[in-house]
């Protein structure tokens, strides 16, 4: 009976504990889900935070380097961005508060010497205005000074004129030339020849472009005798032959035609010239002392009336080929000193 009961007490505890276990597995699902689900906050929030603070670390410690340089990397960028943005507004601000105030000042500053440039090209513009409008000025008043100037001179030169003119109109004419010129002639001897066909025709002589010289040809004969030849033409028809003028071997000046008159002394001159014979004593037809000075003075005289230089003063040889004067002929350059005495002789009496 013990053992029946055992067994049936066995037999009902098995059975008890098959149920049981199916039981607890039943109950077990039930309540562990409940449980799960009544404590899924509670133990699963405790767990999650300590599984977190241990997973974490350990992670922490594992991953330090990887994640963390990572998660520095993700905290840089986001804090960067956060700080660029944050401080974009400070800092960006301030810049370009700095960097806008920085350029009105420039500006402000490009303005004043744009405008100073402005001012000094403004000066120097009217400076030269004005100095352009001075030398104007200036340039009219002397053109005015000499405009006047001018005028004054101009009267003086027309009154002059009129002087000279008037002077001449009142002043008396001798020989053709005027009184002034005439009286200033050397001393001569006037003994003009009577007028006839051989040795004074009274011809006009209308101008005087050249002087001839001449030798007598005839040695040791004075001026008087050489004019009295001249004057036995008219009776003796025997040539046409005379000059204006006979200088003898001792100086004397003896005038045989007036200087308004033709003479006979050189054939194709005759009527635009005057000629002035020479005494002579040597042999080769060379003049005294006494008869080149006279013939000097005589042919400066007759160039400053006639207003003539030297180079009109001519032998007879030098038109027609005859040896007259003989020495001045031969001697080509004795006339050369000749002219140049005379050219001598008239700077030397200008003025007196």
């Amino acid at each position: 009976m013990m053992r029946g009961e055992s067994h049936g007490g066995n037999g009902s505890a098995s059975h008890n504990g098959a149920d049981g276990v199916n039981g607890s597995r039943e109950n077990g699902r039930t309540d562990c889900s409940r449980t799960g689900r009544e404590n899924g906050r509670t133990d699963c929030g405790r767990a999650g935070r300590e599984s977190r603070r241990t997973d974490c670390g350990r992670a922490g410690r594992e991953n330090g380097r990887t994640d963390c340089s990572r998660a520095g990397r993700e905290s840089r960028r986001t804090d960067c961005g956060r700080a660029g943005r944050e401080n974009g507004r400070t800092d960006c601000g301030r810049t370009g508060r700095e960097s806008s105030e920085r350029y009105a000042r420039r500006r402000r500053a490009m303005l004043r010497q744009r405008r100073l440039r402005r001012r000094q090209r403004l000066i120097v513009c009217l400076w030269t205005v004005c100095l352009i409008l001075a030398g104007v000025l200036f340039l009219e008043k002397r053109g005015e000074k000499a405009d006047a100037r001018e005028k004054r001179s101009v009267q003086m030169v027309d009154i002059k004129a009129e002087q000279v003119a008037l002077n001449l109109l009142e002043e008396k004419e001798i020989q053709g030339l005027s009184e002034s010129v005439y009286e200033a002639h050397p001393e001569w001897e006037e003994n003009f020849l009577t007028p006839n066909e051989y040795s004074r025709p009274g011809e006009a002589l209308e101008e005087v472009k050249n002087i001839f010289v001449h030798y007598t040809a005839n040695p040791g004969t004075s001026a008087t005798q050489n004019r009295s030849y001249f004057e036995q033409q008219k009776d003796m028809h025997q040539a046409s032959v005379s000059a204006h003028f006979i200088i003898g071997y001792e100086g004397e000046i003896i005038q045989c035609l007036p200087l308004d008159e033709i003479g006979y002394a050189v054939q194709t001159r005759n009527y635009d010239s005057i000629s002035i014979e020479c005494c002579y004593k040597a042999k080769d037809g060379s003049f005294t002392q006494e008869t080149y000075d006279s013939l000097i003075e005589l042919l400066a005289w007759l160039t400053d009336a006639y207003e003539l230089d030297t180079e009109k003063i001519l032998r007879h040889y030098d038109c027609g080929g005859k040896k007259c004067p003989l020495y001045y002929t031969e001697h080509p350059d004795a006339w050369k000193k000749l002219k140049k005495d005379v050219e001598d002789f008239a700077n030397a009496t200008e003025g007196k």
